[in-house]
């Protein structure tokens, strides 16, 4: 609802008719109206009143974008571009080789690299244009997250954005920051930034063109609101594997290779190949847990400590700053 009300704000600021757009996208009530944020909004209605907004602006990102424009149908041709590259390398550089045509402006050099450290371990994807204004960066960090999420979508994988930098300073509303990042954000660096891990350019894209169809018309939920969940990717098993009471102890490594039924060479060797560990996978678990406990009314720090399995609540600040870059009385 929150994002469905953010869209309707974006129409009215350019001055666009929020009574059309609605009757559109075939939406069933008016979100702005008293008592409707308790109302449930479907992926499907929340997709089609943004793709109507797409429509009506003339601009896929909405208007947010500040560099320019993007027209209709760029998202589409971009991913088709990508869509039958030999692995997510080559699908990415296609993208980053579209956009920068996409992008061309007279006196505007737009930074958009994929850049590999020389241990071959972490990953950076980088976007900036330098006229582009500054307080309007962190609309453009989150826009890469989004693209983040279309790549883990192509391979089937979830990817973990594990820090990221903003080109602007810290916007005064930090609510689209915290959805699209659960990890350290610097702000006032050089240019837009976001690291994962390395081994995940080196997996095949899963997806065909068919598939693009169908997840095109739910984009707008799966790259915004929540990530389409993964069929096969062994994170998304584990993770359902741990749920959501970390009360009780874990468990093991040996324990887990029972519960998959595989070896514990073919656990680690999955792991790797997602770019990930047994250790992260639980720390993330805890982390978006404590998240989402955080930002709820009426629960103690201590109490979230409890309920995401720390005993010691200083053990869990420390835990919680690393996984973030702030304390949890700060995030909250």
């Amino acid at each position: 609802m929150e994002f469905t009300r953010a869209l309707l704000a974006q129409a009215r600021a350019y001055n666009r008719d929020l009574e059309s757009i609605l009757r559109a996208a075939r939406f069933p009530f008016d979100p702005l109206r008293q008592g409707a944020q308790t109302v449930f909004v479907s992926r499907e209605q929340c997709s089609r009143l943004c793709l109507e907004l797409i429509r009506e602006l003339g601009d896929e990102s909405g208007g947010v974008m500040p560099d320019v424009r993007t027209p209709v149908g760029t998202t589409r041709l971009i991913a088709l571009s990508m869509i039958n590259s030999s692995d997510l390398a080559a699908a990415m550089h296609r993208g980053i080789e579209f956009n920068r045509v996409c992008r061309v402006r007279d006196g505007a050099e737009v930074i958009n690299r994929l850049l590999v450290d020389e241990e071959q371990k972490q990953a950076t994807l980088t976007y900036f244009c330098d006229d582009d204004a500054r307080e309007l960066q962190h609309s453009v960090l989150c826009n890469l997250a989004m693209w983040m999420r279309f790549n883990g979508w192509l391979i089937d994988q979830h990817i973990d954005v594990t820090s990221a930098h903003c080109a602007g300073p810290q916007p005064r509303f930090m609510a689209g920051i915290r959805h699209f990042f659960h990890c350290p954000v610097e702000f006032g660096q050089p240019v837009n930034s976001v690291t994962f891990s390395a081994r995940h350019l080196e997996s095949a894209l899963v997806r065909g063109e068919e598939e693009l169809g169908e997840f095109l018309k739910l984009a707008p939920y799966y790259m915004v609101i929540e990530p389409q969940a993964s069929t096969v990717s062994i994170t998304h098993r584990i993770r359902h594997i741990l749920g959501d009471d970390f009360r009780q102890e874990l468990p093991s490594f040996e324990e887990l290779t029972g519960l998959l039924n595989m070896s514990a060479r073919t656990l680690r060797r999955r792991l790797e190949k997602e770019g990930t560990s047994y250790q992260r996978i639980k720390d993330n678990a805890r982390r978006d847990m404590a998240i989402s406990m955080l930002s709820r009314d009426g629960m103690t720090v201590s109490e979230v400590a409890e309920l995401v399995g720390f005993s010691d609540p200083s053990a869990f600040h420390r835990s919680f700053k690393k996984w973030t870059g702030q304390s949890p009385g700060s995030y909250r």
